[in-house]
């Protein structure tokens, strides 16, 4: 049995309630696989998106879909920095991240749907490839973000249910 095989479900002590929103969107399975996985269906919905309806903003949102992509690489990126602190044992306490700055801050309509679908993909990417030479033991470890703790595990778990809220969303956008 492989590493990934033995990585359960964060039990709800290992994060603050308001992750339990994305954790409890994630399938049971091989966390690694997921991660892996769902490169392709969320280049499966994207690739779908015609290039002016991803700048269109759909009332009640704040956001077009060339943000929400931009946000998703936001949070990839910092939900993948805090799994590298946690599991190397830097528990120092990190600061919260504020969205809507971040994304309103960011220029995220100039380029192509296609070319934040690949830097999504690129920071997914590279955080596989730390989760699949993290060492056993280094799911359990935990730090602390926003004040709230949260194991090395539940970020992995987060990593994977955030894209889903989000790619269930987009769906529902671009259905209408």
């Amino acid at each position: 049995m492989s590493q990934a095989n033995l990585i359960t479900r964060p039990a709800n002590k290992e994060y603050a309630e308001y992750y339990g929103t994305y954790i409890d969107r994630v399938p049971d399975g091989n966390i690694i696989e997921q991660l892996d996985s769902q490169i392709a269906k969320f280049r499966n919905v994207l690739d779908g998106i015609d290039e002016d309806e991803a700048s269109v903003l759909h009332e009640p949102y704040t956001w077009t879909i060339k943000q929400v992509v931009g946000h998703l690489i936001d949070v990839e990126r910092v939900f993948g920095y805090r799994a590298l602190r946690f599991a190397s044992g830097d528990d120092r306490p990190i600061l919260g991240m504020e969205q809507d700055p971040w994304v309103h801050n960011t220029d995220y309509e100039t380029p192509t749907l296609a070319e934040l679908t690949d830097e999504l993909e690129y920071s997914r990417r590279a955080n596989l490839s730390f989760f699949k030479r993290l060492k056993p033991d280094g799911w359990d470890l935990k730090g602390a973000a926003d004040g709230n703790e949260m194991t090395v595990r539940a970020l992995a778990y987060c990593l994977v249910g955030h894209i889903i809220h989000h790619l269930e969303i987009i769906k529902s956008r671009v259905a209408d």
